[in-house]
């Protein structure tokens, strides 16, 4: 005897694959915070970036689906890609100014949430 009716175990691996279909695990990206300090060196006759690098973080990328638009709201579109990343990777508290490059593609960072726990970060990112 099944635990469960084969109508609903099949309802069930459906769900499933829907919400790891677009999932990339351990992808490393390089998190740019926005620092600000773009200031024109005249020694060295340059400006220097606004963005500090954390290179080596590893993230967890997927696609924002229909459901986690209706549930997470505004300021993300459905397309728009999000990549998890453990709070302790980034040593700084990150804001919608900074960047996220991963494999030569950079992504504005749109809207960022976190676990009530705060251990992860999601970042929400559209490609520039």
């Amino acid at each position: 005897m099944a635990l469960l009716p084969p109508a609903e175990l099949n309802q069930i691996i459906r769900d499933v694959q829907e919400i790891i279909r677009d999932v990339t695990v351990n992808v490393d990206i390089k998190y740019r915070q926005y620092t600000g300090n773009d200031f024109y060196n005249p020694q060295d006759q340059y400006y220097n970036s606004p963005y500090t690098d954390t290179s080596g973080v590893s993230a967890i990328r997927g696609l924002v689906t229909r459901n986690e638009l209706d549930r997470i709201g505004g300021g993300i579109q459905i397309g728009d890609t999000k990549f998890v990343i453990m709070q302790s990777g980034v040593s700084n508290v990150l804001s919608t100014s900074d960047l996220v490059v991963e494999s030569g593609s950079t992504y504005n960072v749109v809207k960022i949430t976190f676990d009530s726990l705060g251990i992860v970060y999601t970042v929400f990112g559209r490609k520039s």
